[in-house]
């Protein structure tokens, strides 16, 4: 807990901003979850901690930590927004189409970039970022069916 408390920390200060206690608790399911977390689960989870945060509040707070490249979104093909840590390398995700599971996956980032640029070159299309997940089932839920 007290790794996390100063982990936080020192992200928030680098970024200049203030630890208010909800900003904290959000860092602390970030640096805690393996898996991107959506608004939904964010405010259970806030719930359970008896901290009554309105879905605006935490809104706000989502927005600042995303401008300042703390947290990126994640689209994880349900509609909804997923959120998780930007400092963590970037990554790809498997999804279970069944049981929801999501796992980061690593790929040659030489060879996507590449492609990237390629297609880039060929449409003339100026590439900002990209988001690139699997949909399938996984071991798992493949022997249930």
């Amino acid at each position: 807990m007290k790794q996390y408390t100063e982990e936080i920390m020192d992200i928030l200060k680098a970024n200049n901003l203030r630890m208010t206690k909800t900003r904290m608790a959000l860092m602390m399911m970030f640096l805690k979850s393996e898996e991107p977390l959506s608004v939904s689960e964010m405010l259970e989870a806030l719930s359970s901690m008896k901290r009554g945060v309105n879905k605006t509040t935490v809104y706000r707070e989502l927005e600042q930590l995303q401008l300042k490249g703390i947290i990126s979104t994640v689209q994880l093909g349900d509609r909804k927004q997923y959120y998780e840590l930007a400092s963590r390398d970037h990554h790809h995700h498997l999804i279970c189409l069944e049981c929801k599971q999501i796992e980061d996956i690593d790929m040659n980032e030489e060879k996507l970039l590449a492609e990237e640029k390629k297609m880039s070159r060929k449409k003339g299309f100026v590439i900002l970022r990209h988001s690139l997940e699997f949909f399938g089932l996984c071991k798992q839920c493949q022997c249930q069916e």
